[in-house]
């Protein structure tokens, strides 16, 4: 367990402003609680230590892990190259107004006989007696004892933990952790929203559902014609007087055939409407690990601009103590404002990816939420001739061009008996005042297709069908040449993973540890240390942004390659116009 140790001038801050402002101490990823027989603040830490798992090879949100190991014991932070991030707990703090808290500073190991400095740390930065346990031998390493014997604490710069998408608090910029009740999302919860409310997949529903009305239609009889006739009306005692029914009868099982064409068009709809689902499921899935990345991203500056902000603090120390240089303190000034800066930049691009995340998704929420996942994709590389197999058998957006095929077929045949003619036949029956004598027309009469033969019609069929065959290879190509694209990206990406995590970080690890053991024994200068830090965090972001890269091409790949979820879906309905070429035969 780590020693936070904080300034008398930190605890009349809080003296005055009350136990409200403890969250600006909470930051530092640590938990504190009053030692009732010392009187003074234990301030520990915990970290997650639970099995890192892919939300996308599972396609839910992970549930949420556990704040301390199976021991119950605190892990130590930033141990690991995995990433496994420390999450801050609050107890209740009690405090006394004439307690001390140190500041965890390093000191400096090229201090010689010089009591300013000695006095300044013994008087004003002097902890209280804590009853924080330690190993013996940690306590030793990070004590010195200055020429008078007065012993105080020093302990080494680490890079403070990058809160992981999985704790229940967040941070502002400036480090106070945010309400409990703040709103969060994990990817099952955002998914399920987004199916719920995604206008483009209702419009792709009813158009299916309106291609399914076509299909009823276009096959139904035409209706019967009654009618009444007379004739001869304006000759007295001879005028005929009679009613008739007229039907037309299709020829050719044209009505078959337009329930056929209508069906391929139906099922066509229905795999649009399946097409649309994965398209916004990947799109969400995309932008939910980009927000996420984004927001730990974010969180890493923002505990790192603490640690530059100490480390101007102690290299000002150094300077009016006439121990070190002005060059260190333009250097740890200049390394803060960079970080503020990157801070101010990774801030916009979380509001700007969870912006893109709440509209493609269809949440209304003005201020971003705590999106609660692990980024931590699987890492191992799928044989791509296998997933476009498989993408090729699964893939909705194929299976639409296949209807679309076999509906131009159903049309061609269609428009192939377009041209036999459908007979009309009239029955009436009247009555004649001349004769007095009822009577019975019949007429039956039909196109005779001397002239037009639908041959124009049944040209323009073929060529749809050859136009419908040729987007079949199309779609096959650009499946193809997309996951193509999509492996490169997740190689890369998985490359630039293993890479960080297996050499890059631990080796910034240890460079870090070790440059603190050599600046305590004076072996290093303040600067290098400086350098050591920057390094140790850009490789840090560096590993985010490259699992978020690889954790969006594995969410396309889940998702068929499918994006696009704003795009509004096709309709593939021409009405029911077919129904009305199906009568006069023309």
């Amino acid at each position: 367990m780590k020693k936070l140790l904080i300034s008398t001038t930190a605890c009349s801050v809080l003296a005055m402003t009350g136990c409200a402002q403890l969250g600006t101490y909470a930051h530092f990823g640590t938990k504190a609680h009053k030692n009732a027989a010392t009187d003074s603040i234990i301030i520990s830490e915990t970290a997650t230590d639970a099995p890192l798992i892919s939300p996308v090879s599972q396609r839910q949100s992970p549930a949420q892990s556990h704040l301390e190991d199976a021991s119950g014991s605190p892990t130590a932070l930033m141990q690991k190259p995995d990433m496994r991030l420390a999450v801050p707990t609050i107890e209740t703090v009690d405090y006394t107004d004439d307690g001390a808290f140190g500041l965890n500073l390093p000191s400096d190991p090229h201090s010689d006989s010089k009591p300013s400095l000695k006095q300044r740390l013994q008087t004003t930065w002097a902890p209280k007696e804590t009853t924080a346990s330690r190993d013996d031998e940690a306590y030793e390493s990070s004590t010195n004892v200055n020429t008078n014997g007065e012993t105080f604490v020093i302990e080494p710069f680490s890079i403070p933990p990058i809160v992981s998408a999985d704790c229940p608090e967040s941070f502002d910029f400036n480090g106070i952790a945010c309400v409990e009740g703040q709103q969060s999302f994990t990817l099952a919860d955002v998914e399920q929203l987004a199916l719920g409310n995604h206008p483009a997949i209702a419009a792709a529903s009813t158009t299916h559902s309106k291609a399914a009305g076509l299909r009823a239609q276009v096959g139904t009889r035409p209706n019967p014609t009654l009618g009444y006739f007379g004739q001869q009306m304006a000759d007295r005692n001879t005028d005929q007087h009679g009613i008739f029914v007229e039907q037309e009868f299709v020829r050719g099982n044209k009505l078959k055939l337009n329930r056929e064409v209508l069906g391929h068009t139906t099922r066509a709809q229905a795999m649009e409407t399946e097409t649309q689902r994965h398209r916004v499921l990947t799109d969400v899935r995309v932008r939910f690990f980009e927000a996420l990345a984004a927001q730990q991203s974010l969180e890493a500056t923002r505990r790192f601009s603490l640690v530059a902000k100490r480390g101007v603090e102690v290299a000002e120390d150094r300077e009016r103590a006439e121990e070190g240089t002005l060059i260190e303190t333009l250097q740890a000034k200049t390394l803060l404002s960079e970080i503020q800066l990157a801070a101010e930049q990774a801030e916009f691009a979380y509001q700007g990816a969870w912006r893109d995340l709440a509209a493609i998704a269809g949440i209304d929420a003005t201020t971003p939420a705590n999106l609660v996942a692990e980024l931590n994709p699987s890492g191992v590389a799928p044989d791509w001739e296998s997933t476009y197999a498989s993408i090729f058998s699964q893939s909705p957006e194929l299976s639409v061009a296949r209807a679309i095929v076999c509906e131009k077929q159903a049309l061609l045949r269609r428009q192939q008996v377009q041209y036999i003619p459908n007979i009309t036949g009239q029955l009436g029956a009247g009555y004649d005042v001349g004769t007095d004598n009822g009577m019975i027309n019949l007429q039956v009469t039909a196109p005779i297709p001397v002239w037009n033969k639908n041959q124009g019609n049944i040209s323009a069929a073929y060529a749809d069908y050859v136009r419908a065959t040729q987007e079949v290879k199309r779609i096959e190509q650009s499946i193809r040449s997309r996951l193509a694209r999509t492996a490169q990206e997740f190689e890369s990406a998985l490359a630039a993973v293993r890479k960080y995590e297996d050499e890059i970080l631990p080796q910034a690890q240890k460079s870090l540890d070790l440059s603190e053991e050599a600046y305590r024994a004076g072996e290093l200068e303040f600067l290098q240390v400086l350098i050591v830090r920057r390094s140790f965090y850009e490789a840090s972001i560096r590993l985010i942004d490259a699992k978020g890269r690889l954790a969006g091409a594995s969410a396309k790949v889940d998702g068929l390659l499918l994006t696009g979820g704003l795009d509004s879906p096709t309709d593939y309905t021409d009405g029911d116009g077919i129904r009305g070429a199906s009568f006069g035969g023309q």
